[in-house]
């Protein structure tokens, strides 16, 4: 639909182009015409005004007999820009004459031309860039740092046994680091006891799960990553990495 779009645009150019000279063309051939009829009327009258200018000019010469007197320095004939001005004035009315097409006429169709030309690329898209302008905005959607902006669930681990209870908190705690750090947050919750922190991953996130544990290294020292287990995933609720802080850092 484009194509056809910028080939219509062509093609109603080029018939404005076309009519735009068929229109000149017709009145230059009116031009023409009167320019003969004036030029056939007149020419036995011009014929006989030159025949009187020699005649003159011979009387003249056979007169004088004498060399003219040299001319003054201030009567030396026009200076260069009246020649200048002359000679354009010259060269156009041969131009204007030689021409079929008045100069003017000329002049003004490549304006027009020019003029159409710039409407038709701007206006109908023919030149110019094929692809728009794209702006590429990243955005964090969970905090400032670095991270991949994915989901991480924080459980809290740190139960020293079934049924024990862990540090109390300690899960929001570490999940404003996880923040921090540039993921999403998802469940803050308890899990069942875990001797050591480890980041659990779903299918498909394994390297997402490296990144987390490269980022909160400072935190929480070198985490051990693995597949997450159903339990996990139940408490998750469809995170894809789950940090559970296991006994080991209770202290933090």
């Amino acid at each position: 639909m484009s194509l056809l779009k910028e080939i219509g645009a062509i093609l109603g150019f080029v018939a404005f182009g076309g009519l735009a000279v068929l229109v000149f063309l017709t009145f230059q051939q009116a031009r023409h015409l009167r320019r003969l009829r004036e030029w056939a009327g007149r020419a036995p009258e011009l014929a006989a005004a030159e025949a009187e200018r020699v005649s003159a000019r011979a009387s003249e010469a056979s007169v004088a007999g004498t060399a003219a007197a040299p001319p003054a320095a201030e009567d030396r004939g026009p200076g260069r820009m009246e020649r200048f001005r002359g000679e354009v004035a010259y060269r156009w009315d041969e131009a204007n004459r030689r021409s079929p097409v008045n100069p003017l006429i000329v002049i003004a169709a490549l304006v027009a031309v020019i003029v159409g030309v710039g409407i038709a690329t701007s206006g109908f898209g023919l030149v110019g860039s094929d692809s728009p302008t794209e702006t590429t905005t990243t955005e964090s959607t969970a905090g400032d740092g670095g991270g991949t902006g994915v989901e991480v669930a924080v459980l809290n681990g740190t139960a020293p046994s079934e049924g024990a209870v862990g540090v109390v908190g300690i899960a929001k705690e570490v999940s404003a680091d996880v923040k921090a750090a540039g993921y999403k947050i998802g469940e803050v919750e308890t899990a069942p006891s875990f001797p050591e922190s480890v980041i659990m991953f779903e299918d498909g996130a394994k390297s997402d799960a490296k990144q987390l544990a490269s980022d909160l290294e400072e935190l929480l020292g070198e985490t051990q990553i693995e597949l997450m287990t159903p339990e996990i995933a139940d408490l998750s609720k469809g995170a894809p990495l789950a940090l559970v802080i296991g006994v080991d850092d209770q202290a933090i």
